[in-house]
């Protein structure tokens, strides 16, 4: 995993680079290149994991000379597709097996074929067309900012900025419509960014920019999995099996030492034991907050390490620890999100990093197997699926003061006829009126246009569920453009690369190809997951009790932090939010009528990135 960052007639320097240092702390390459009379600028800082040698150094050229790469991430099926190259070869990177491959058969053609996390920038000196790409589900991502005549791409906004003010021009202000965004989901989905102008290319697209004309234009290159598994629970349990292994063995691929962030549930857990079963005694690594907390996690891991035989380290932190260290969180991880679990994982990089460069997480498992409550709710709608019977229910549950946010979110999405309304209600952070006394606007800001597309990707996939269709639009929006985007800022602020096998390509393909009753029933979810998972582990530790790797926020809010946190939340948005639409958001909250912890925490990201960025 390293860094990336590129532009076309705005020149970038080593100071600029050096931005990305914690990206790539190993080593940095810079290259200018001439063509069709602009100046293209390609540079790369390097985290290396395979073929430690120069032979890995980039930005790299093909033997041909023809194209030009940058690239960051992992491409795990490297060495099935080297075998079909002649080569010779100068090492065994992946990087190289790439840009040569590129170079043999075309950039669209490969593409399709990669197996892996990436984005990369790949420059056809013959045509003149530079490509920006990133992985079909995000894991790594990719920003850009142009303007139909110079362009600028980079790993993270930062070094957009930084290349900005170097070359004396603007650097950009706040997009409104992509605060409205943020506002519905807790997240800006990809093309939008909080930035106006500066666009994160979406999960699965390429970009393509033309150096003659300065025209340019995005293209999903990925399809939506159409094929249907017809085999029996057993027999989809068996190829689960399979499937997951090879990816787990793929991804242990390194030349560095490789570890597990282990939480207390079964995701985690499943591939620390195929790891295991690998033959690789990887060290487990868990946070938590004591055992007053009972979001704390740290025991129920321990035990799942102390069953494996695999090595085991804690990191206890405190509400102190934790406030303190926000500042560096909301500016590693560059655009507000709404995920407690941001805290944590902070602390758990950094101990992690101690000793491994590499680590598998269990992350990507709850959208395609159908881990959280939303997807129950929505198999509520197959049987009383009239939206103004739920529309009536969600009136009369207007007077219950303390209901539960996730109750509230699931009847207005019953009440909703359109799939778009349904998603976007399911997700809901801020209400339409809420948004209004925020902004002065009730609009989604275009969230619903983005959800769309990827409805519109999904359209010729036949018989589709109302769950299974929020739980492919959910993998390609709220997991690559909020938990994958967190994921991947801050373990590479502590230069540390998280691998995510759940997210193996061939993988989901298959999972998705799955019957929703494999995977999904009333109060049961990832169906064929733990079956196979119990091959594995006890039933006690596949079975317990899902945590969530979630945050003490609402205790802490309320007491320890309130101090600090109140002014920050009323006097920190200043310009962006109405102070009266906030204060009454912190007042329901401290009055538990009701919880609002969901809304204060974004709120608190907001507020920490608005002063981080000095937009007022």
């Amino acid at each position: 995993m390293c860094g990336v960052l590129g532009a076309v007639d705005i020149s970038i320097s080593e100071a600029v680079l050096s931005v990305l240092q914690h990206r790539g702390p190993d080593g940095h390459g810079l290259e200018v290149i001439k063509c069709y009379e602009r100046d293209v600028w390609l540079a790369h800082t390097r985290l290396s994991i395979l073929d430690l040698s120069l032979a890995g150094h980039q930005p790299m050229k093909s033997q041909d000379g023809r194209w030009w790469v940058t690239f960051n991430g992992e491409i795990y099926n490297h060495l099935e597709l080297r075998k079909e190259l002649a080569g010779p070869f100068r090492g065994h990177s992946d990087t190289e097996t790439l840009v040569e491959l590129i170079a043999a058969q075309g950039l669209e053609s490969v593409l399709a074929r990669l197996n892996g996390m990436f984005a990369f920038a790949a420059l056809d000196t013959v045509s003149g067309k530079l490509y920006l790409a990133r992985d079909p589900f995000g894991i790594k991502p990719l920003y850009f900012m142009n303007n139909g005549n110079r362009l600028v791409f980079s790993s993270e906004v930062r070094a957009i900025n930084s290349a900005l003010k170097s070359s004396g021009l603007p650097v950009p202000g706040v997009d409104q419509a992509a605060l409205q965004q943020f506002l519905t989901l807790r997240y800006t989905p990809s093309p939008s960014t909080l930035w106006q102008g500066v666009q994160r290319l979406a999960p699965g697209h390429f970009l393509s920019f033309d150096l003659a004309t300065g025209a340019s234009n995005q293209t999903c290159f990925v399809q939506a999995t159409e094929k249907r598994f017809t085999g029996s629970l057993d027999e989809a349990i068996e190829c689960y099996q399979d499937k997951l292994a090879q990816a787990v063995s793929r991804q242990l691929l390194s030349d560095v030492p490789v570890g597990v962030l282990l939480s207390g549930g079964i995701d985690s857990a499943l591939v620390a034991a195929m790891v295991k079963d690998s033959g690789v005694l990887a060290p487990c690594y868990t946070v938590g907050f004591g055992s007053g907390h009972q979001e704390c996690e740290i025991s129920d891991a321990a035990h799942t390490a102390n069953t494996l035989g695999l090595p085991f380290h804690s990191v206890l932190i405190s509400p102190e620890q934790l406030r303190s260290a926000l500042p560096s969180i909301a500016r590693s991880i560059e655009e507000p999100l709404g995920t407690t679990s941001v805290m944590p994982m902070w602390e758990l990089v950094k101990r992690a990093a101690e000793d491994v460069t590499v680590v598998l997480t269990g992350q990507g498992t709850d959208e395609p197997w159908g881990g959280y409550y939303r997807y129950q709710v929505e198999l509520l709608r197959n049987i009383a699926g009239s939206p103004a019977l739920w529309g009536g229910a969600a009136k009369l549950a207007s007077l219950w003061k303390g209901k539960p946010d996730a109750f509230e979110r699931g009847l207005r999405s019953l009440s909703q006829a359109k799939p778009v309304n349904q998603i976007i209600e399911a997700a809901c952070l801020f209400t339409a009126g809420e948004r209004e006394s925020l902004t002065g606007f009730s609009s989604d800001g275009g969230a619903s246009g983005q959800l769309a597309h990827w409805l519109q990707w999904l359209s010729p996939v036949a018989h589709l569920s109302s769950a299974e269709r929020m739980m492919r639009a959910d993998t390609r929006m709220n997991l690559a453009d909020d938990l994958l985007l967190y994921a991947d800022k801050i373990s590479m602020a502590s230069s540390l690369e998280t691998r995510v096998p759940m997210l193996d390509i061939e993988l989901v393909q298959f999972v998705e190809s799955l019957p929703i009753d494999y995977r999904l029933r009333w109060r049961k979810g990832k169906i064929a997951h733990k079956a196979m998972a119990e091959r594995y582990l006890p039933r006690e530790i596949v079975h317990r009790p899902k945590k969530g790797f979630q945050v003490p926020f609402g205790a802490w809010s309320r007491n320890e932090w309130k101090s600090w946190l109140e002014p920050l939340l009323l006097d920190g948005l200043d310009g962006l939010l109405r102070r009266e639409g906030v204060e009454q958001i912190w007042q329901q909250h401290l009055a538990c009528k009701p919880d609002r912890s969901r809304q204060v925490f974004a709120l608190m990201m907001l507020a920490l990135w608005h002063q981080e960025h000095s937009f007022g």
